[in-house]
């Protein structure tokens, strides 16, 4: 009678530690699921929110785009230069008002493409990480703005070239 007892009690046990482990189970698989549900949900908002931004950031590179032609339309005013003309009037050391523009035009030109570029290569779907680039684009763009902007006041800019372009 008292194996009898044991083994049922050892029974009951067993079964009950088994249903307990079980769900414990399924509460971490329920936990990890919605936890990876999340996720999911996440990087799906954050898609959509680099779609928009892209559209948003787009339409500023555009204006930025046409900024370049009003500048280079109002420095030009006659003959135009092209890009390797310019640079080499600035190996050359000249240091006229035009040459000084041109260069500085082309430049912002060159880092309004690079703008472009980085927006439209960005594919992180990590939540702070593309919060951070968010906040440090739209901080970079807006200064680029503010150059075109401010354009044909004095400028403390030196452009600086190399040779072997």
């Amino acid at each position: 009678m008292n194996n009898l007892q044991l083994i049922i009690t050892t029974a009951i046990i067993t079964t009950a530690g088994f249903f307990i482990s079980c769900d414990f189970i399924s509460d971490k698989m329920a936990t990890e699921y919605v936890s990876e549900r999340e996720v999911g949900i996440s990087r799906a908002e954050v898609r959509v929110e680099i779609q928009e931004f892209r559209i948003e950031m787009s339409e500023i590179i555009m204006e930025n785009n046409r900024s370049i032609a009003d500048i280079k339309r109002k420095i030009n005013r006659g003959e135009r230069w092209s890009v390797a003309d310019i640079i080499r009037k600035v190996n050359r050391g000249d240091n006229s008002v035009r040459v000084n523009q041109e260069a500085r035009i082309m430049k912002l030109k060159s880092e309004n493409q690079e703008m472009n570029r980085v927006l439209n290569n960005y594919s992180d779907l990590n939540r702070h990480q593309w919060e951070t680039f968010k906040k440090d684009y739209r901080d970079d763009i807006e200064a680029l703005g503010k150059s075109f902007e401010n354009f044909f006041e004095k400028s403390d800019v030196t452009i600086t070239t190399t040779k072997s372009q």
